[in-house]
């Protein structure tokens, strides 16, 4: 245990490694700010619904982001749940530019224990999607779907009513697309959580989140604030 608890920690450092020797983005300004709300009901033991709402203020952009999403989530055992949902996304702003999406996901998420007080844990998330856009651009009306993988891994200390987390989200590319790279996002995370109550956490995120062009490494990125409320009925 103590080995894999080690390794565990060594793909964490790593990834966060590669990350920041990797990011060469151009000096453009993107900040956002990102409201989030997060349920949780609990049906049984092993069945859960999970639905989350969010809007994001493009600050520097002239557009702006709502979200809404929902699945159905069974615990198989004490480190690993699945879920299936989907979820709409509207971006919209310009008159000119509105894009609608529906966004089918299958998640596999494991937790996994780092100490005997349960104090320090790591978060893994692997999530299939399919995104259904339909956008209306300059007056012309366009739609696709695209096919990715997201994997995300988050170490995280308890202290008291506390929670502090550093992490990383890997976007990957499962489509044939010569002018698409394999990894065409990456989110770099930082997380404090507090309890108000066995219920209710509040939590702040700083993210910073890199787009990539196939051979050319991060062209752009964008400084992200999260805050959330995590409800659990």
């Amino acid at each position: 245990m103590k080995q894999l608890n080690k390794g565990l920690l060594i793909i964490v450092f790593s990834i966060l490694s590669f990350t920041s020797n990797t990011l060469n983005a151009q000096d453009v300004t993107d900040n956002r700010l990102w409201l989030h709300y997060f349920n949780s009901v609990s049906l049984s033991d092993k069945w859960a619904v999970d639905t989350d709402a969010a809007y994001m203020f493009m600050l520097d952009k002239p557009v702006d982001r709502f979200q809404i999403r929902s699945g159905l989530k069974r615990k198989i055992n004490k480190n690993l749940s699945i879920r299936i949902g989907a979820g709409y996304f509207y971006v919209f702003g310009e008159e000119s530019s509105i894009l609608h999406e529906i966004r089918p996901m299958q998640d596999f998420i494991g937790t996994h224990l780092l100490t005997s007080d349960k104090s320090l844990f790591i978060k893994q998330r692997v999530r299939f999607e399919q995104q259904i856009y339909s956008a209306k651009l300059n007056e012309t009306e366009v739609s696709d779907i695209d096919f990715r993988m997201r994997y995300s891994i988050i170490l995280r200390k308890r202290i008291e009513k506390w929670i502090f987390g550093v992490g990383t989200e890997a976007f990957i590319n499962l489509e044939d697309k010569e002018e698409s790279p394999f990894f065409n996002k990456n989110r770099t995370i930082a997380l404090v959580n507090r309890s108000v109550s066995s219920h209710v956490s509040l939590e702040a995120q700083y993210i910073r989140e890199d787009s990539f062009k196939k051979g050319e490494g991060s062209d752009h990125y964008a400084n992200l604030l999260r805050i959330a409320v995590r409800h659990k009925i």
